[in-house]
């Protein structure tokens, strides 16, 4: 058995229309009373967006009372809905009275309301013309490049200096740590950038020598690792291997 729920002309049930918002509006002595009732969501303030801009533009009374008891349910949405009516009479000088209000209403009312102020108001300003912004990148970028200069003459400083600050000495670079490192970086990386580039030169050997066979040119293979090793991969990977041996410091 199917139940066919009577619905209203926007499209919603009788149980939901129920709930929907609503404002009731009432003027005497110069007081302008508005009382809400509903639920005031995401869902449903669109339903009564156009009555409070009505509202917003109402004028003639001094004071504002705003009764938030028959609120059933209020989301940010509702509460920004609520904001924009008591900013909007702040503005015209119209004092504001809220009563009724919950405690959760309380809180989103004060949320919103704080995080709408605290938004910069970019309709007074004009941006300025392209031949301003122009000049203020080229401006900013030099001053980047000041900033890069000094951050690099700090470096230089601190590794001249370095060991003077932190040791005390009179003079700026010590000849003894400069060898220990020498000798520990270089002298100590020997064996195994012998024994890899051993490996290399095997495999380039056994490699070229396969390849150059197809040319009958298998016999300049000799000269090909030679020249590949001294004069190319040899300073290439004692460069790198002494770099990764060190932790990458001196790169």
């Amino acid at each position: 058995m199917f139940t066919i729920r009577k619905r209203h002309a926007s499209g919603t049930t009788a149980k939901e229309a129920d709930h929907q918002p609503r404002v009731a509006v009432g003027e005497e002595g110069g007081v302008l009373g508005c009382a809400f009732s509903g639920n005031w969501t995401t869902r449903t303030v669109t339903l009564v967006d156009a009555e409070m801009r009505k509202i917003e533009k109402r004028s003639g009374f001094q004071t504002l009372a705003l009764d938030l008891s028959h609120i059933e349910k209020m989301d940010t949405a509702g509460a920004w809905l609520i904001d924009r009516l008591v900013s909007a009479f702040e503005k015209k000088g119209v004092e504001i009275r809220l009563q009724g209000e919950s405690e959760i209403a309380s809180i989103l009312l004060g949320a919103v309301g704080d995080a709408v102020r605290r938004e910069p108001d970019s309709g007074g300003t004009k941006p300025p013309n392209i031949i301003i912004r122009a000049l203020e990148a080229v401006g900013r970028r030099v001053y980047e490049m000041r900033d890069d200069f000094l951050a690099a003459m700090n470096i230089l400083g601190a590794t001249i200096r370095g060991s003077q600050m932190k040791l005390g000495r009179g003079h700026a670079v010590n000849p003894a740590a400069i060898f220990n490192q020498i000798d520990r970086m270089g002298v100590g990386a020997i064996p195994v950038v012998v024994l890899m580039s051993a490996i290399v030169g095997a495999i380039v050997a056994q490699q070229g020598a396969y390849q150059l066979s197809y040319f009958g040119a298998d016999i300049s293979v000799v000269d090909l690792v030679g020249v590949l090793i001294l004069r190319e991969l040899g300073v290439l990977m004692t460069a790198i291997m002494i770099a990764g041996r060190s932790g990458s410091a001196i790169t």
